[in-house]
């Protein structure tokens, strides 16, 4: 279902169904307010954003404008 999925370019409503309404809000205002991730480093700057989440997006196939790691 998330392979594939560019954080950069996915919606809130996708990014709902894998952090929470919150987490979402936060990755898309921080997407708007600083461009697209240009790392997984990047989304490390998001307050609440865990490493374990970050890697759990790279096991479901997710993307940051990159091949997946």
């Amino acid at each position: 279902m998330f392979k594939n999925l560019d954080l950069n370019i996915a919606t809130e409503h996708e990014l709902t169904v894998i952090f929470g309404k919150d987490h979402a809000k936060k990755i898309v205002d921080y997407r708007n307010q600083n461009g697209p991730f240009k790392s997984w480093e990047d989304l490390k700057r998001i307050p609440g954003m865990l490493g374990t989440m970050l890697d759990t997006l790279k096991r479901l196939g997710c993307t940051v404008g990159v091949k997946a790691a």
